[in-house]
This record gives structure tokens, C-alpha cells and sequence, in this order.
């Protein structure tokens, strides 16, 4: 698996990952774009993204030059992979949207409270251990651990990516998007998470059956 691969994995994790909407940042720059403040929403998930982008990074470096040399490398990222994205996938497949007010939406959206909202969430580093340990799972063989640079880059600018996406459809489209468009999207991404999440423990079952 080369670097290219990796880098794209990476941009669809993060832009996949980002989808659902019941996290701080999505209410926040959702909140901004329903207030037709679509530059503040952006910024606030251009923060985020260089926040997610260091998590991404620190999570593959770690795996890399920690992990990845020991044998046990093999169950523990399989068995992790299930766990995590299981776990993800069945709470997102329930999800429904929250009605709580924004405690944030009288603040400026700024880069930098975007960055400080995704920077105080540490889950973020297990989700992409989470990620990292898929790699590893489906063939990632001791790569450069200065592959963490480019590999939390595009992270980044996948996150970016959809949060740029999503001011714009809110933007051109927001006011005739059903709210159960939005509930449906985020629970087929928690069916698509679960359904990652069992192809690695049946995975696990077969490494230990062969063994």
C-alpha cells in the first residue's frame, strides 16, 4: 500500500467521518449556515479540520513507531477496528437530531474556535487509532512513520472538504432539505460503519483460526 493510497484513504476518512451531524462542530457551523453565516460556518470547520489533521497524524506516527513492529499488532488492530467502528456505527444508526440550543451560536465562528472545540475532544485520537489499525488490517506493511505528515494533511482536507461541501448545499439548498434527509444520511454512515466494524472481526476470527 503506497503513500498515494494511504493519503487517500486518509481525505476519505476524514470527509466520510465528518458526516453526521450530531457533533459540536457540525451544530455550530450548521447553526451558522441556517443564520446565513456561511463564511463564519466555513472557518469554524477549516479550524476543526487542523485540529483533526494533528489527531490524524500523532494517531499514525504512534501506530507506526510503537505498534506496528510488535506481532501483536495483527489481532489488537483487527480487534480494535471491530470494536470502535461498531460501537460508532450502531449510536449513529439510531441518531436523531438534537433540538438543545447552540451555547455557541452568539460567539464569532472563527478558525480558532473551531480549532479549540475539535483540539478539547481526545475520542478523536482513538477514531483515527480506529482508522489507522483498518489500515494496518487490510495490508498497511511498516510504512515511514514520516508518512504521518501527509497522511494527517489530507485528514485535514478531507474534514475541510466536507464541511466546504456542506455550507454549500446548505447555502444553495437549505431551505428545501427535509429534516429526515439529514437523520437518514447520518444513520446509513453508522450502517456503513458497522458494517466495517464486522468485516474486521470476522477478519479477526479468521487470523485465529489460522493460526
Amino acid at each position: 500500500m503506497g503513500l498515494a493510497v494511504i493519503c487517500v484513504i486518509a481525505a476519505v476518512f476524514g470527509f466520510v467521518g465528518s458526516m453526521p451531524l450530531a457533533g459540536p462542530i457540525a451544530l455550530m457551523a450548521v447553526s451558522r449556515a441556517a443564520s446565513k453565516r456561511f463564511g463564519e460556518a466555513v472557518r469554524v470547520g477549516l479550524g476543526a479540520a487542523v485540529a483533526e489533521g494533528l489527531y490524524a497524524g500523532a494517531a499514525f506516527f504512534g501506530y507506526t513507531s510503537l505498534l506496528a513492529r510488535r506481532a501483536a499488532v495483527v489481532p489488537f488492530s483487527r480487534g480494535a477496528t471491530a470494536v470502535v467502528l461498531c460501537a460508532i456505527g450502531v449510536r449513529f444508526m439510531f441518531w436523531r437530531r438534537k433540538t438543545e440550543k447552540d451555547e455557541r451560536e452568539n460567539k464569532v465562528g472563527t478558525m480558532l474556535v473551531g480549532f479549540t472545540v475539535s483540539a478539547a475532544n481526545p475520542t478523536l485520537f482513538l477514531t483515527w487509532s480506529a482508522a489507522v489499525a483498518l489500515l494496518y488490517s487490510k495490508g498497511l506493511s511498516r510504512p515511514s512513520p514520516a508518512y504521518a505528515i501527509p497522511f494527517g494533511a489530507c485528514a485535514a482536507a478531507g474534514v475541510a472538504g466536507w464541511f466546504g461541501t456542506l455550507v454549500v448545499i446548505l447555502r444553495r439548498h437549505g431551505d428545501r432539505l427535509p429534516e429526515a434527509a439529514f437523520t437518514w444520511v447520518v444513520r446509513a454512515m453508522g450502517v456503513l460503519l458497522a458494517a466495517l466494524g464486522a468485516w474486521s472481526g470476522v477478519d479477526l476470527v479468521r487470523w485465529f483460526e489460522h493460526r
